[in-house]
Protein backbone atom coordinates (compact mmCIF):
# COMPACT_ATOMS: atom_id res chain seq x y z
CA UNK A 1 0.00 0.00 0.00
CA UNK A 2 2.89 2.81 0.24
CA UNK A 3 4.37 1.55 -2.27
CA UNK A 4 1.49 2.08 -4.74
CA UNK A 5 0.87 5.76 -2.84
CA UNK A 6 3.96 6.52 -3.56
CA UNK A 7 3.56 5.46 -7.04
CA UNK A 8 0.25 7.74 -7.73
CA UNK A 9 2.03 10.97 -5.33
CA UNK A 10 4.78 10.50 -8.34
CA UNK A 11 2.41 10.05 -11.16
CA UNK A 12 0.36 13.29 -10.24
CA UNK A 13 3.56 14.95 -9.93
CA UNK A 14 4.75 13.96 -13.51
CA UNK A 15 0.92 15.09 -14.71
CA UNK A 16 1.47 18.53 -13.25
CA UNK A 17 4.92 18.78 -15.13
CA UNK A 18 3.99 17.45 -18.18
CA UNK A 19 0.13 18.21 -19.33
CA UNK A 20 1.12 22.19 -19.93
CA UNK A 21 3.64 21.23 -22.28
CA UNK A 22 1.06 19.27 -24.34
CA UNK A 23 -1.52 21.94 -23.56
CA UNK A 24 -2.33 23.77 -26.73
CA UNK A 25 -2.55 27.61 -27.03
CA UNK A 26 -6.93 28.70 -26.22
CA UNK A 27 -7.66 30.27 -28.86
CA UNK A 28 -10.38 31.95 -26.13
CA UNK A 29 -7.02 32.86 -24.60
CA UNK A 30 -6.11 36.78 -24.06
CA UNK A 31 -2.87 37.50 -26.20
CA UNK A 32 -0.19 40.18 -25.74
CA UNK A 33 -1.87 42.23 -28.41
CA UNK A 34 -5.09 42.38 -26.10
CA UNK A 35 -3.91 44.14 -23.31
CA UNK A 36 -1.91 46.51 -26.01
CA UNK A 37 -5.20 47.73 -27.39
CA UNK A 38 -6.69 48.18 -23.78
CA UNK A 39 -3.92 50.54 -22.76
CA UNK A 40 -3.81 52.24 -26.01
CA UNK A 41 -7.60 53.06 -25.89
CA UNK A 42 -7.37 54.00 -22.21
CA UNK A 43 -4.21 56.89 -23.59
CA UNK A 44 -7.00 58.02 -25.88
CA UNK A 45 -9.86 58.45 -23.49
CA UNK A 46 -7.11 60.76 -21.36
CA UNK A 47 -6.24 62.78 -24.19
CA UNK A 48 -9.76 63.51 -24.55
CA UNK A 49 -9.89 64.44 -20.96
CA UNK A 50 -6.87 66.82 -21.00
CA UNK A 51 -8.33 68.63 -23.93
CA UNK A 52 -11.33 69.04 -21.90
CA UNK A 53 -9.47 70.38 -19.19
CA UNK A 54 -7.08 72.71 -21.51
CA UNK A 55 -4.13 70.54 -20.87
CA UNK A 56 -3.38 69.88 -24.36
CA UNK A 57 -4.76 71.97 -27.15
CA UNK A 58 -7.13 70.22 -29.87
CA UNK A 59 -4.20 70.23 -32.47
CA UNK A 60 -1.54 68.65 -29.69
CA UNK A 61 -4.58 66.46 -29.02
CA UNK A 62 -4.82 65.42 -32.78
CA UNK A 63 -1.31 64.83 -32.79
CA UNK A 64 -0.62 62.23 -29.98
CA UNK A 65 -3.91 60.34 -31.66
CA UNK A 66 -2.01 60.00 -34.57
CA UNK A 67 1.03 58.44 -32.58
CA UNK A 68 -0.89 55.99 -30.69
CA UNK A 69 -3.18 55.03 -33.77
CA UNK A 70 0.36 54.16 -35.23
CA UNK A 71 1.57 52.34 -33.07
CA UNK A 72 -1.71 50.03 -32.67
CA UNK A 73 -1.45 49.33 -36.29
CA UNK A 74 2.03 48.77 -35.73
CA UNK A 75 0.85 46.08 -32.61
CA UNK A 76 -1.18 44.86 -34.89
CA UNK A 77 1.17 44.08 -37.80
CA UNK A 78 3.87 42.47 -35.57
CA UNK A 79 0.99 39.99 -34.14
CA UNK A 80 0.03 39.04 -37.55
CA UNK A 81 4.10 38.46 -38.60
CA UNK A 82 4.47 36.20 -35.34
CA UNK A 83 0.76 34.30 -36.23
CA UNK A 84 2.32 33.61 -39.80
CA UNK A 85 5.24 31.90 -38.91
CA UNK A 86 5.35 28.10 -38.82
CA UNK A 87 8.48 27.77 -36.56
CA UNK A 88 6.51 30.18 -33.66
CA UNK A 89 2.76 28.81 -34.93
CA UNK A 90 3.49 25.03 -33.56
CA UNK A 91 5.81 23.98 -31.07
CA UNK A 92 4.79 20.08 -30.86
CA UNK A 93 8.40 18.71 -31.40
CA UNK A 94 9.58 20.90 -28.99
CA UNK A 95 7.10 20.14 -26.44
CA UNK A 96 6.91 16.09 -26.74
CA UNK A 97 10.73 16.05 -26.63
CA UNK A 98 10.42 17.73 -23.07
CA UNK A 99 7.91 16.00 -21.97
CA UNK A 100 9.76 12.78 -22.39
CA UNK A 101 12.71 14.30 -20.99
CA UNK A 102 11.09 15.27 -17.45
CA UNK A 103 9.18 11.84 -17.11
CA UNK A 104 12.70 10.46 -17.87
CA UNK A 105 15.09 12.38 -15.56
CA UNK A 106 12.56 12.93 -12.26
CA UNK A 107 11.80 8.87 -12.42
CA UNK A 108 15.66 8.05 -12.90
CA UNK A 109 16.76 10.33 -10.66
CA UNK A 110 14.55 9.68 -8.29
CA UNK A 111 15.19 6.18 -8.30
CA UNK A 112 19.36 6.35 -8.39
CA UNK A 113 19.21 8.92 -5.64
CA UNK A 114 16.86 6.74 -3.77
CA UNK A 115 18.57 3.75 -4.74
CA UNK A 116 21.65 5.56 -2.91
CA UNK A 117 20.68 7.48 0.04
CA UNK A 118 17.52 5.11 1.22
CA UNK A 119 17.12 2.01 2.20
CA UNK A 120 14.69 0.09 -0.31
CA UNK A 121 14.72 -3.01 1.82
CA UNK A 122 14.10 -1.76 5.28
CA UNK A 123 10.36 -2.79 6.36
CA UNK A 124 7.93 0.09 6.52
CA UNK A 125 7.49 1.10 10.47
CA UNK A 126 5.66 4.70 11.23
CA UNK A 127 7.06 6.88 13.63
CA UNK A 128 4.21 5.69 16.19
CA UNK A 129 4.26 2.49 15.74
CA UNK A 130 7.56 2.36 16.44
CA UNK A 131 7.52 4.09 19.64
CA UNK A 132 4.93 1.37 21.17
CA UNK A 133 6.05 -1.75 19.26
CA UNK A 134 9.93 -1.60 17.95
CA UNK A 135 11.97 -3.19 20.63
CA UNK A 136 15.05 -2.15 19.15
CA UNK A 137 13.93 0.94 19.01
CA UNK A 138 13.02 1.57 22.48
CA UNK A 139 15.80 0.27 23.25
CA UNK A 140 17.93 3.01 21.72
CA UNK A 141 16.11 5.73 22.74
CA UNK A 142 16.13 4.31 26.50
CA UNK A 143 19.89 4.03 26.50
CA UNK A 144 20.80 6.97 26.45
CA UNK A 145 19.22 7.92 29.29
CA UNK A 146 20.11 5.09 31.63
CA UNK A 147 23.82 5.58 30.74
CA UNK A 148 23.87 8.96 32.52
CA UNK A 149 22.05 7.55 35.04
CA UNK A 150 24.47 4.38 35.61
CA UNK A 151 27.46 6.50 35.19
CA UNK A 152 26.48 9.24 38.18
CA UNK A 153 25.90 5.68 39.80
CA UNK A 154 27.34 2.72 38.80
CA UNK A 155 26.09 -1.02 39.95
CA UNK A 156 26.05 -4.20 38.12
CA UNK A 157 22.42 -4.21 37.51
CA UNK A 158 22.53 -0.66 35.77
CA UNK A 159 25.32 -1.82 33.56
CA UNK A 160 23.68 -4.94 32.88
CA UNK A 161 20.08 -3.46 31.94
CA UNK A 162 22.54 -1.08 29.93
CA UNK A 163 23.72 -3.63 28.23
CA UNK A 164 20.97 -5.35 27.65
CA UNK A 165 19.62 -2.22 25.96
CA UNK A 166 22.40 -1.89 23.73
CA UNK A 167 21.97 -5.21 22.55
CA UNK A 168 19.19 -5.39 21.77
CA UNK A 169 19.32 -1.69 19.61
CA UNK A 170 22.47 -3.42 18.10
CA UNK A 171 24.60 -0.94 19.25
CA UNK A 172 27.19 -4.32 19.65
CA UNK A 173 30.36 -2.19 21.01
CA UNK A 174 28.83 0.20 23.30
CA UNK A 175 27.08 -3.23 24.60
CA UNK A 176 30.48 -4.88 24.79
CA UNK A 177 31.75 -2.01 26.92
CA UNK A 178 28.94 -1.98 29.62
CA UNK A 179 29.43 -6.15 30.25
CA UNK A 180 33.08 -4.94 30.44
CA UNK A 181 31.91 -2.66 33.29
CA UNK A 182 29.84 -5.14 34.73
CA UNK A 183 32.84 -7.47 35.60
CA UNK A 184 34.96 -5.23 36.25
CA UNK A 185 32.36 -4.22 38.97
CA UNK A 186 32.47 -7.69 40.50
CA UNK A 187 30.74 -9.83 38.71
CA UNK A 188 32.24 -13.45 38.44
CA UNK A 189 28.84 -15.75 37.39
CA UNK A 190 28.77 -17.45 33.99
CA UNK A 191 25.80 -15.34 32.65
CA UNK A 192 28.57 -12.05 33.02
CA UNK A 193 31.09 -13.95 31.39
CA UNK A 194 29.29 -15.32 28.04
CA UNK A 195 27.71 -12.01 27.47
CA UNK A 196 30.59 -9.95 27.55
CA UNK A 197 31.90 -12.46 25.32
CA UNK A 198 28.89 -12.51 22.74
CA UNK A 199 28.65 -8.56 22.59
CA UNK A 200 32.29 -8.98 21.71
CA UNK A 201 32.10 -11.49 18.97
CA UNK A 202 28.90 -9.60 17.45
CA UNK A 203 30.74 -5.53 17.96
CA UNK A 204 33.55 -7.47 15.74
CA UNK A 205 30.94 -8.79 13.05
CA UNK A 206 30.85 -12.49 14.18
CA UNK A 207 34.09 -13.48 14.77
CA UNK A 208 35.17 -14.72 17.91
CA UNK A 209 37.92 -12.91 18.72
CA UNK A 210 40.45 -13.93 21.11
CA UNK A 211 39.41 -11.53 24.07
CA UNK A 212 35.85 -12.98 23.46
CA UNK A 213 37.60 -16.70 23.55
CA UNK A 214 38.69 -15.55 27.04
CA UNK A 215 35.15 -14.38 28.07
CA UNK A 216 33.83 -17.96 26.68
CA UNK A 217 36.32 -20.28 28.94
CA UNK A 218 36.07 -17.89 32.25
CA UNK A 219 32.33 -18.25 31.82
CA UNK A 220 32.44 -22.10 31.59
CA UNK A 221 34.51 -22.02 34.86
CA UNK A 222 31.97 -20.63 36.62
CA UNK A 223 29.37 -23.19 34.92
CA UNK A 224 30.49 -26.10 32.08
CA UNK A 225 26.86 -25.90 31.30
CA UNK A 226 26.78 -22.40 29.66
CA UNK A 227 24.73 -22.95 26.81
CA UNK A 228 26.06 -19.38 24.97
CA UNK A 229 29.65 -20.21 25.87
CA UNK A 230 29.93 -23.12 24.56
CA UNK A 231 27.92 -22.78 21.32
CA UNK A 232 30.14 -19.37 20.42
CA UNK A 233 33.37 -21.74 21.11
CA UNK A 234 31.82 -24.30 18.49
CA UNK A 235 31.71 -21.26 16.44
CA UNK A 236 34.91 -20.06 16.91
CA UNK A 237 36.29 -24.10 15.78
CA UNK A 238 34.47 -23.36 13.03
CA UNK A 239 36.17 -20.06 12.15
CA UNK A 240 39.41 -21.94 12.34
CA UNK A 241 38.55 -24.72 9.99
CA UNK A 242 37.95 -27.69 12.89
CA UNK A 243 34.72 -28.13 11.66
CA UNK A 244 34.03 -31.48 13.10
CA UNK A 245 34.86 -30.44 15.81
CA UNK A 246 32.49 -27.51 16.01
CA UNK A 247 29.45 -30.01 15.24
CA UNK A 248 30.70 -32.29 18.16
CA UNK A 249 30.33 -28.73 20.61
CA UNK A 250 26.88 -28.23 18.99
CA UNK A 251 25.53 -31.57 18.83
CA UNK A 252 26.82 -32.11 22.70
CA UNK A 253 25.01 -28.46 23.73
CA UNK A 254 21.70 -30.17 21.57
CA UNK A 255 21.64 -33.22 23.65
CA UNK A 256 22.03 -31.47 26.75
CA UNK A 257 19.60 -28.51 26.20
CA UNK A 258 15.49 -28.47 26.97
CA UNK A 259 13.63 -29.41 24.11
CA UNK A 260 11.68 -26.31 23.98
CA UNK A 261 15.09 -23.65 24.46
CA UNK A 262 14.49 -21.05 21.89
CA UNK A 263 18.24 -21.92 20.65
CA UNK A 264 18.35 -25.15 19.77
CA UNK A 265 16.32 -24.18 15.82
CA UNK A 266 19.54 -22.05 15.27
CA UNK A 267 21.82 -24.93 16.64
CA UNK A 268 20.59 -27.89 14.33
CA UNK A 269 20.70 -25.21 11.64
CA UNK A 270 24.68 -24.83 12.57
CA UNK A 271 25.15 -28.69 12.72
CA UNK A 272 23.49 -29.28 8.89
CA UNK A 273 25.16 -26.26 7.35
CA UNK A 274 28.94 -26.84 8.40
CA UNK A 275 28.47 -30.77 8.37
CA UNK A 276 27.47 -29.83 4.55
CA UNK A 277 30.50 -27.23 4.16
CA UNK A 278 33.14 -29.92 5.60
CA UNK A 279 31.50 -32.86 3.18
CA UNK A 280 30.58 -35.43 6.21
CA UNK A 281 27.55 -36.94 8.14
CA UNK A 282 27.01 -35.36 11.53
CA UNK A 283 25.80 -38.98 12.72
CA UNK A 284 29.51 -39.88 12.28
CA UNK A 285 30.60 -36.65 14.52
CA UNK A 286 30.50 -37.90 18.26
CA UNK A 287 29.01 -34.92 20.56
CA UNK A 288 31.76 -33.60 23.19
CA UNK A 289 31.60 -30.73 25.48
CA UNK A 290 34.30 -28.17 24.79
CA UNK A 291 38.00 -29.32 25.63
CA UNK A 292 39.45 -26.91 27.78
CA UNK A 293 43.01 -27.78 26.83
CA UNK A 294 41.95 -27.42 23.10
CA UNK A 295 40.79 -23.99 23.93
CA UNK A 296 43.42 -23.15 25.99
CA UNK A 297 45.71 -23.84 22.84
CA UNK A 298 43.57 -22.04 20.23
CA UNK A 299 43.23 -19.15 22.59
CA UNK A 300 47.12 -19.04 22.47
CA UNK A 301 47.25 -19.46 19.11
CA UNK A 302 45.13 -16.68 18.15
CA UNK A 303 47.07 -14.09 20.53
CA UNK A 304 50.20 -15.31 19.13
CA UNK A 305 49.88 -15.06 15.40
CA UNK A 306 47.79 -11.57 15.70
CA UNK A 307 50.91 -10.50 17.80
CA UNK A 308 53.73 -12.19 15.25
CA UNK A 309 51.45 -10.31 11.99
CA UNK A 310 51.22 -7.18 14.02
CA UNK A 311 55.29 -7.44 14.14
CA UNK A 312 55.83 -8.38 11.21
CA UNK A 313 57.91 -11.22 12.66
CA UNK A 314 56.93 -15.09 13.23
CA UNK A 315 59.48 -15.74 15.51
CA UNK A 316 57.42 -16.23 18.56
CA UNK A 317 55.11 -18.63 17.58
CA UNK A 318 55.05 -21.98 18.86
CA UNK A 319 56.42 -24.63 16.64
CA UNK A 320 54.08 -26.27 14.62
CA UNK A 321 51.32 -23.87 15.00
CA UNK A 322 52.24 -21.63 11.84
CA UNK A 323 49.78 -23.16 9.44
CA UNK A 324 46.98 -23.57 12.22
CA UNK A 325 47.70 -20.18 12.72
CA UNK A 326 47.29 -18.80 9.58
CA UNK A 327 44.23 -20.38 9.23
CA UNK A 328 42.31 -18.97 12.21
CA UNK A 329 43.36 -15.16 10.90
CA UNK A 330 41.82 -16.18 7.36
CA UNK A 331 38.63 -17.88 8.79
CA UNK A 332 38.07 -14.51 11.03
CA UNK A 333 38.77 -12.39 8.72
CA UNK A 334 36.79 -14.06 5.98
CA UNK A 335 33.81 -14.60 8.44
CA UNK A 336 33.69 -10.75 8.82
CA UNK A 337 34.16 -9.89 5.35
CA UNK A 338 31.07 -11.69 4.48
CA UNK A 339 28.86 -10.28 7.35
CA UNK A 340 30.49 -6.74 5.56
CA UNK A 341 28.91 -7.60 2.45
CA UNK A 342 25.53 -8.29 4.21
CA UNK A 343 25.70 -5.01 5.88
CA UNK A 344 27.60 -2.20 3.76
CA UNK A 345 26.50 0.39 5.82
CA UNK A 346 28.70 -0.31 8.82
CA UNK A 347 31.58 2.17 8.90
CA UNK A 348 32.81 0.83 12.40
CA UNK A 349 33.04 -3.03 10.63
CA UNK A 350 34.77 -1.99 6.68
CA UNK A 351 37.66 -0.51 9.14
CA UNK A 352 37.59 -3.65 10.88
CA UNK A 353 38.11 -5.65 7.59
CA UNK A 354 40.71 -3.11 6.85
CA UNK A 355 42.96 -3.20 9.78
CA UNK A 356 42.65 -7.07 9.16
CA UNK A 357 44.07 -7.10 5.61
CA UNK A 358 46.72 -4.65 6.90
CA UNK A 359 47.58 -7.45 9.56
CA UNK A 360 47.78 -10.38 6.74
CA UNK A 361 49.67 -7.61 4.36
CA UNK A 362 46.58 -7.83 1.95
CA UNK A 363 46.56 -4.06 1.52
CA UNK A 364 44.57 -3.73 -1.64
CA UNK A 365 41.95 -5.35 -0.19
CA UNK A 366 42.38 -3.27 2.97
CA UNK A 367 42.54 -0.15 1.26
CA UNK A 368 38.71 -0.86 -0.51
CA UNK A 369 37.26 -1.53 3.38
CA UNK A 370 38.88 1.18 4.33
CA UNK A 371 37.74 3.62 1.57
CA UNK A 372 34.06 2.05 1.75
CA UNK A 373 34.27 3.59 5.65
CA UNK A 374 36.11 6.97 5.00
CA UNK A 375 33.17 7.27 2.50
CA UNK A 376 30.56 6.60 5.58
CA UNK A 377 32.21 8.69 8.05
CA UNK A 378 34.35 10.86 6.17
CA UNK A 379 35.10 12.88 9.76
CA UNK A 380 35.58 9.83 12.25
CA UNK A 381 39.31 10.16 13.31
CA UNK A 382 39.58 6.00 14.33
CA UNK A 383 38.64 5.85 10.13
CA UNK A 384 41.13 7.92 9.55
CA UNK A 385 44.07 6.45 11.53
CA UNK A 386 43.25 3.26 9.80
CA UNK A 387 43.41 4.77 6.24
CA UNK A 388 46.73 6.43 7.37
CA UNK A 389 47.94 2.99 8.64
CA UNK A 390 46.93 1.46 5.22
CA UNK A 391 48.58 4.06 3.43
CA UNK A 392 51.43 3.42 5.26
CA UNK A 393 50.80 -0.29 5.26
CA UNK A 394 50.84 0.27 1.02
CA UNK A 395 54.29 2.05 0.49
CA UNK A 396 58.18 0.69 0.48
CA UNK A 397 59.51 0.38 4.38
CA UNK A 398 60.36 3.68 6.15
CA UNK A 399 58.81 5.52 3.42
CA UNK A 400 55.75 7.59 4.64
CA UNK A 401 53.97 8.20 1.55
CA UNK A 402 52.15 11.72 0.58
CA UNK A 403 48.86 10.53 0.99
CA UNK A 404 49.39 9.00 4.94
CA UNK A 405 50.97 12.96 5.63
CA UNK A 406 48.19 14.25 4.40
CA UNK A 407 45.18 11.46 5.97
CA UNK A 408 46.95 12.75 9.25
CA UNK A 409 46.71 16.16 8.97
CA UNK A 410 43.09 16.26 8.64
CA UNK A 411 43.26 14.05 11.63
CA UNK A 412 44.60 17.07 13.41
CA UNK A 413 42.12 19.17 12.15
CA UNK A 414 39.54 17.42 13.49
CA UNK A 415 41.32 16.16 16.93
CA UNK A 416 43.78 18.83 17.52
CA UNK A 417 44.65 16.64 20.64
CA UNK A 418 45.32 12.96 19.10
CA UNK A 419 48.79 11.97 19.44
CA UNK A 420 49.37 9.80 16.72
CA UNK A 421 48.51 12.78 14.59
CA UNK A 422 50.58 14.85 16.49
CA UNK A 423 53.93 12.52 16.19
CA UNK A 424 53.21 11.77 12.38
CA UNK A 425 53.06 15.43 11.61
CA UNK A 426 55.79 16.32 13.87
CA UNK A 427 57.98 14.21 11.55
CA UNK A 428 57.03 15.36 8.63
CA UNK A 429 57.59 19.15 9.83
CA UNK A 430 60.92 18.13 11.47
CA UNK A 431 61.85 16.52 7.79
CA UNK A 432 60.42 19.76 6.00
CA UNK A 433 63.22 21.52 8.51
CA UNK A 434 60.41 22.96 11.32
CA UNK A 435 62.39 20.91 14.14
CA UNK A 436 60.91 23.57 16.60
CA UNK A 437 57.18 23.00 15.29
CA UNK A 438 57.54 19.36 15.35
CA UNK A 439 59.10 19.29 19.19
CA UNK A 440 56.02 21.77 20.40
CA UNK A 441 53.94 18.75 18.62
CA UNK A 442 55.71 15.82 20.61
CA UNK A 443 55.72 17.60 23.47
CA UNK A 444 52.11 17.97 23.41
CA UNK A 445 51.61 14.08 22.10
CA UNK A 446 53.59 13.29 25.66
CA UNK A 447 51.10 14.67 27.39
CA UNK A 448 48.58 13.10 26.27
CA UNK A 449 50.14 9.45 26.28
CA UNK A 450 51.10 7.08 29.05
CA UNK A 451 55.05 6.43 29.82
CA UNK A 452 54.80 2.95 28.70
CA UNK A 453 53.28 3.93 25.80
CA UNK A 454 55.53 2.65 22.91
CA UNK A 455 54.19 5.70 20.93
CA UNK A 456 55.73 7.47 24.08
CA UNK A 457 58.88 5.73 23.37
CA UNK A 458 59.52 6.75 19.93
CA UNK A 459 59.19 10.51 20.95
CA UNK A 460 61.38 10.23 23.32
CA UNK A 461 63.47 8.98 20.99
CA UNK A 462 62.84 11.59 18.35
CA UNK A 463 63.56 14.23 21.16
CA UNK A 464 66.46 12.58 22.32
CA UNK A 465 65.37 12.43 26.26
CA UNK A 466 64.64 9.31 28.15
CA UNK A 467 61.33 8.26 29.19
CA UNK A 468 60.59 8.87 32.80
CA UNK A 469 61.03 5.50 34.66
CA UNK A 470 57.96 4.00 36.28
CA UNK A 471 57.93 3.30 40.47
CA UNK A 472 58.28 -0.93 41.05
CA UNK A 473 54.61 -2.42 42.30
Amino acid sequence: MVWMGLALLALAVLIGLVVPLFARPDAKCATRIDYDMVVYRDQLAEIDQEIERGVLTKAQGDSARLEIHRRMLAAEDAELTARSRPSERSHRAWRIGTGIAVVLLVTAGSSAMYALLGSPGLSGKPYGWRIKHDSEFQYASEADRLKAQVQASPSISGYKNLAKMYFGSRNYAQAADADRHVIELGANDAASWSEYGEALVMANGGAVVPQAMTAFAKSLAADPRSERSRFYIGLAESQIGNLKRAVGIWKDLEQSSDPGAAWLPMVREHITAFSKQGGFDPTSVRAGPPDPAVMNSAMSAMATALQAKDSGSQTSAPAGSADAQETMIHGMVDKLAAEMQKNPGNAAGWSRLAHAYNVLGQTDKARDAIDRAVRLHPRDTDILLTLAETQKASAPENVAPPDYAATMRQVLKIDPANAAALYAVGVEEKRAGHADRARVMWKQALGKLSPDDPLAEQIHGQLGTSAPKTAAP
